[in-house]
């Protein structure tokens, strides 16, 4: 029996919804009616958000959404969030200096709380699904009067939804008509996986992308580390310690885009909730773990989700490079189409041969005087990524 905390129907167009403020609520045949007939991203999976939900709670509240037609049938649905965001993470560099140098007297300077349609962490996916032949404009409408209404009870800031490619997009410009903006997102970086292995990739490389990278890996060999997959749900719960996720931790420091950091909790119920999903690429010094990638292996693609690197070690070995390289050699070997290699090292993923995927999000403020704010600045504060050129690797 599921519990809905609210459910509406919208006279003029028929579309009723149930709004869940747990993902333990929700009606699960239902949402997995959706993502099977939408073909959605892994991240709508309910292990996922609850995953999220489960280690986030300390910072976020989370609400979950099912919209259905007029013959009563699921048409769409979305996981919502609050979260207090840095709002100068995707400024420029002038405008982060400037930033900077307020927090020095205001601190809490562009802290705000935001309302997300989707969840507070950096992935790269969006959490808006629907079914063919849903109407997207009419289903949007109504979901903007849920979130203004949660905005307003919730006291946030910001509303935003994330993060939607551009076929997406075409979804989703009726939020144009309520009052949003568009801004760019960081791009995706994926790459086709049309190699058995890394030798077999390095095989097809031009001489000298060859060339660089047995320099690299020479280095690492040369410092005497070694890599290590892992899989083994228990395994990875016996080395997945708080010295672990430090390391974790000062990527998210040294990170000049990142949203959020995640609890050491976040790493360990992945695993458990993804048992021989969850993939580790593991670098010892000895029997230390010095870094280490993260990713979600699904039968269409791999995700990278996040890594962590000792940096004290990252001139003399190439650490982050050769962490990589090893990260791709296991991911060939899942036998994927594709592999998403995250948002971020935009220069070095091109030269491995990933493309990029442009990624959106629409922004509205709450009130008159922050709207107004945000738009007469909208460019400072949410600038176009830079995006680099495609390589020319293959021979």
């Amino acid at each position: 029996m599921t519990k809905a905390i609210e459910c509406f129907i919208e006279n003029e167009n028929n579309y009723s919804y149930k709004l869940y403020n747990s993902i333990l609520d929700v009606d699960l045949e239902a949402w997995k009616q959706v993502c099977q007939r939408s073909e959605s991203n892994i991240y709508m999976d309910i292990r996922f958000l609850l995953t999220i939900e489960k280690t986030m709670a300390e910072f976020s509240k989370f609400w979950y959404v099912i919209f259905y037609d007029q013959n009563g049938n699921p048409s769409a649905c979305t996981s919502l969030s609050t979260f207090k965001a840095d709002l100068g993470v995707v400024a420029s560099k002038g405008t982060k200096e400037f930033i900077t140098n307020v927090r020095r007297l205001l601190p809490s300077f562009l802290h705000l709380n935001v309302l997300f349609c989707g969840l507070p962490i950096s992935i790269g996916k969006n959490h808006l699904i629907f079914v063919e032949n849903a109407n997207h404009a009419l289903i949007i409408k109504l979901l903007d009067i849920i979130m203004n209404t949660i905005a307003a009870k919730e006291k946030t800031k910001l509303t935003i939804y994330k993060e939607f490619n551009l076929q997406e997009c075409n979804q989703l410009d009726a939020l144009l008509q309520l009052g949003y903006l568009k801004a760019e997102s960081l791009p995706m970086h994926s790459f086709q996986a049309n190699f058995a292995n890394f030798s077999e990739y390095c095989a097809a490389l031009k001489s000298h992308y060859r060339h660089d990278i047995k320099r690299s890996k020479r280095k690492f060999e040369k410092a005497g580390f070694r890599v290590v997959q892992l899989k083994d749900t228990k395994k990875i719960l016996q080395i997945y310690t708080p010295e672990m996720h430090q390391l974790y931790e000062a990527v998210v420091q040294k990170s000049e885009n990142q949203l959020e950091t995640l609890p050491i909790t976040f790493f360990r119920e992945l695993a458990i909730y993804f048992p021989e999903q969850l993939l580790f690429t593991l670098v010892y010094q000895d029997d230390k773990i010095v870094a280490f990638n993260c990713s979600l292996c699904t039968q269409s693609s791999v995700h990278y989700l996040f890594c962590g690197l000792d940096y004290s070690l990252n001139a003399e070995s190439d650490m982050y490079f050769n962490l990589m390289y090893a990260a791709l050699d296991e991911a060939l070997k899942q036998n994927v189409p594709k592999i998403d290699f995250g948002q971020t090292a935009d220069t070095f993923k091109a030269r491995l041969g990933s493309y990029q995927t442009p990624l959106y999000m629409y922004i509205k403020g709450t009130g008159f005087i922050l709207n107004w704010i945000i738009r007469n600045n909208f460019n400072i504060l949410f600038p176009n990524p830079t995006l680099v050129a495609n390589y020319n690797i293959y021979k």
